[in-house]
């Protein structure tokens, strides 16, 4: 019997505790400077997983600072996906723009990490 074939990921990924925070970008003006904190529980070149209180909503479009270390990374993103546990909502978000060097920064903690494709 063979077993299943794993998808390899474009970016690979390593668990994160980092703080992120997050301002959504929407038409009605409540949403669109309120500024939320969540928490960075997976990161890769490519995207991270959020940890929040509230919902985001799919397909929603943000501004991300995401504390690493002494560094701040800046990124624009979009909601992947979003499930709820419990009272905490999970977000995947996909980056869609990214500062070269806070790419390369995130890319160096994951090779330090031995983290594989």
């Amino acid at each position: 019997m063979q077993r299943p074939i794993r998808p390899v990921r474009r970016y690979p990924r390593i668990a994160a505790d980092s703080i992120a925070y997050v301002k959504i970008l929407g038409d009605r003006p409540k949403e669109r400077w309120r500024e939320r904190v969540a928490w960075v529980k997976v990161l890769g070149a490519g995207g991270c997983m959020l940890v929040s209180d509230d919902t985001i909503g799919y397909l929603s479009l943000m501004e991300l600072r995401i504390t690493l270390g002494n560094r701040e990374l800046r990124a624009d993103g979009r909601v992947a996906w979003e499930s709820r546990e419990g009272r905490e909502h999970h977000v995947g978000v996909e980056f869609l723009r990214i500062g070269q060097s806070d790419r390369a920064a995130i890319q160096a903690l994951v090779a330090a990490s031995g983290a594989a494709a």
